[in-house]
């Protein structure tokens, strides 16, 4: 069976920090994915960021380590998931709205306040596409793909995936942040249960599989139980530049 890995950078470590609660060392996911069982032929990086050195050098790192790095400019994205918390002008009542609805009827007095729209910002890199082209370019009878995310927008991938021949592995984990949010989208819950009812009926492998991350996080995370360097250079890096983007 060959194999090809794609790791969703941003979403594989929200998933291992805020549900797993571990920071990922990259040399030993990729010694993990590059043998052993797994064999993968290409493991592919996504990740964005900027022209600085910080950027410059962990790239250089991880490409030296064996992975192929695709990376692109990160942006600043207006943020409408952001709610926003003001005091009634009129009776003094702490109110939350969300941007996206920006309700300014107080909940208490009904009075509408006169307040100016303040988005924010979040900075991200988007590689939905890079990676489903990359992945398509591998789709083919006895071979599998590993696709390092749970975002649920990797649905209609997974499928054609499978039509054309490929197997699929999710890598992720079903658990959920300490805030009850899931890492791993119901739309891919949905898809894996649909070829286990297969696999009971068929007694066929299934086609698409999670594979848990949390059963192998010992194996993967740093040592140190922190962020690396890097990480740290990186927020101190983006702190001063927070005015900017927010």
């Amino acid at each position: 069976m060959e194999r090809h890995a794609f790791i969703d950078v941003a979403n594989t470590k929200g998933t291992a920090s805020t549900a797993l609660e571990f920071y990922i060392d990259w040399q030993k996911l990729f010694n993990f994915f590059s043998g052993g069982k797994w064999q993968c032929a290409n493991i592919f990086y996504y990740e964005g960021g900027t022209d600085s050195r910080i950027y410059k050098n962990r790239f250089k790192k991880l490409s030296d380590i064996g992975y192929s790095v695709k990376t692109k400019q990160i942006f600043s994205h207006k943020n409408k998931e952001k709610v926003v918390t003001y005091v009634c002008a009129y009776c003094e009542h702490k109110n939350d709205t969300p941007v996206r609805e920006w309700n300014l009827e107080c909940y208490k007095c009904k009075e509408i306040n006169d307040i100016p729209i303040i988005y924010g910002s979040r900075r991200k890199a988007n590689f939905d596409v890079e990676i489903t082209c990359d992945a398509l370019e591998f789709a083919k009878p006895k071979t599998e793909i590993l696709l390092f995310t749970g975002d649920g927008d990797f649905c209609y991938l997974a499928e054609k995936l499978v039509s054309l021949g490929a197997r699929v592995t999710f890598v992720s984990t079903v658990k959920e942040t300490s805030k009850n949010e899931k890492r791993f989208s119901t739309r891919l819950r949905s898809l894996i249960n649909s070829e286990e009812s297969r696999y009971i009926k068929t007694q066929k492998a299934p086609r698409v599989r999670l594979l848990e991350m949390n059963n192998f996080k010992l194996l993967i995370q740093s040592t140190q139980g922190v962020e690396t360097s890097f990480e740290q250079a990186k927020h101190k890096e983006n702190a001063a530049k927070r005015d900017v983007f927010e």
